[in-house]
């Protein structure tokens, strides 16, 4: 016979065989429950991976108790949150670990040597680009290496060149003005 403690105040004897037994089998931590422990629940927040067993009845009830952010402040809770859209895995800003794509080759026959490859989508925003300043600037009737200054004295004498007010409300004069107003406001972002 073997001496042990059932529950915290609790003892009783028990054969050693059916102390093997009882070792395989879990039974519920309720207090003064016998029933067979088959359900888990977890000890405490910081230890999700340490259980306490139950049955189906004092698992519901340890469940619905148990409260994950108890005794947490609302920074500690705000942090916990936003750490779980990450899954709790490290991350940095966007533009930090830029050269993280960058592979060194082995190049013995230099085929790459010397060469920019850039994605086609590179080349499309740079084409865009491109176009969207020679546009600018030929609405400005401007060369393409004029400065800041230039575009302001430019952009003011063709306002008032091309003013409604000073045309009498003709249609192409108020779609030429818009056209220089975008344009103006294109290159002051470009220029500045």
């Amino acid at each position: 016979m073997k001496y042990t403690r059932k529950h915290k105040d609790e003892y009783q004897y028990i054969s050693e065989e059916k102390d093997r037994i009882l070792q395989l089998i879990k039974y519920c931590e309720w207090k003064n429950c016998d029933n067979r422990g088959i359900y888990k629940a977890p000890k405490n927040r910081l230890f999700l991976r340490e259980f306490h067993w139950f049955c189906l009845e004092h698992v519901k009830l340890y469940n619905s108790q148990w409260d994950y952010f108890s005794g947490s402040s609302q920074k500690e809770i705000e942090k916990e949150v936003r750490e779980d859209m990450t899954w709790h895995r490290p991350t940095w800003p966007m533009g930090v670990n830029n050269n993280i794509f960058n592979i060194k080759l082995n190049d013995p026959y230099t085929v790459f040597k010397n060469k920019k490859f850039k994605s086609s989508n590179e080349n499309n925003i740079n084409r865009k680009s491109n176009t969207k300043i020679v546009d600018a600037f030929t609405a400005l009737e401007l060369k393409m290496n004029s400065s800041l200054p230039e575009v302001k004295r430019r952009y003011k004498t063709l306002v008032k060149k091309y003013h409604p007010d000073a045309n009498k409300g003709e249609k192409n004069t108020s779609d030429r003005l818009i056209k220089i107003n975008a344009a103006y406001s294109f290159l002051l972002k470009k220029l500045s």
